[in-house]
């Protein structure tokens, strides 16, 4: 039997909150690597960005197949073509929590883990505390079609951007020998994957905006409300 087109519609959300699923995770258990120096669940991350990879493919197909066959308008097309967007966002979200367990296979041998400060860890740590509800957030508004919940996000990036502030001022007043160079571009490097977490989910809800209201101002912060 031949799928509706709504039937088909609710197929890729389904595929869409998978794919945010296994980001979600990649994003917690690249910090929790991050956290332990723990490369073998860092290797895992890098190797399940693969399934994340292909429903990104798979759902970009989909998507062009059904505008194919059933030119929608209004706010089927404007989903349609946000979730193409926004399986761009849980892409690229997964791709830097790839990054951050990179981190982790760099650092994570005996003889870097001399220069490892613990401090900084922890406010990394705080900052993946920070933009994992972020993600969550971002799918639940997606999921449940949340306006509200939608308009809520990016509340916690004062305190992402405060928090990496204090890594760089920590980083650069204590860090200052040739031992540290490597520890400290990779710090800088994972917080700065970290903040991005927290924007690209930001995007998320802005896109869930878009899609409901039809308003092109919730991209850009410069438009008179």
């Amino acid at each position: 039997m031949r799928k509706t087109f709504h039937e088909r519609i609710e197929e890729i959300t389904e595929d869409v909150l998978v794919m945010g699923s296994l980001v979600q995770d990649a994003v917690h258990n690249s910090i929790e690597a991050l956290v332990k120096m723990d490369p073998q669940l860092a290797g895992k991350v890098i190797k399940d960005d693969e399934k994340v990879n292909e429903y990104d493919i798979t759902i970009e197909e989909k998507s062009i197949v059904l505008q194919a066959e059933h030119q929608p308008v209004a706010v089927d097309l404007r989903f349609l073509h946000s979730v193409s967007i926004i399986i761009k966002h849980l892409e690229r979200i997964g791709d830097l929590a790839v990054n951050v367990s990179k981190i982790v296979k760099r650092l994570a041998k005996d003889n870097e883990k001399n220069n490892i400060d613990k401090d900084i860890i922890d406010l990394l740590a705080e900052m993946g505390n920070l933009v994992k509800p972020e993600l969550a957030r971002a799918l639940e508004a997606f999921k449940t079609r949340g306006k509200k919940l939608a308009a809520k996000l990016g509340k916690s990036d004062d305190a992402v951007d405060q928090l990496q502030k204090m890594v760089f001022t920590k980083l650069f007043n204590t860090h200052k020998g040739e031992e540290d160079i490597k520890f400290v571009s990779n710090m800088v490097l994972a917080s700065r994957y970290l903040e991005r977490i927290g924007d690209q989910s930001v995007n998320i809800g802005d896109r869930v905006m878009y899609f409901l209201t039809g308003d092109y101002t919730v991209f850009h912060d410069d438009f008179p409300k």
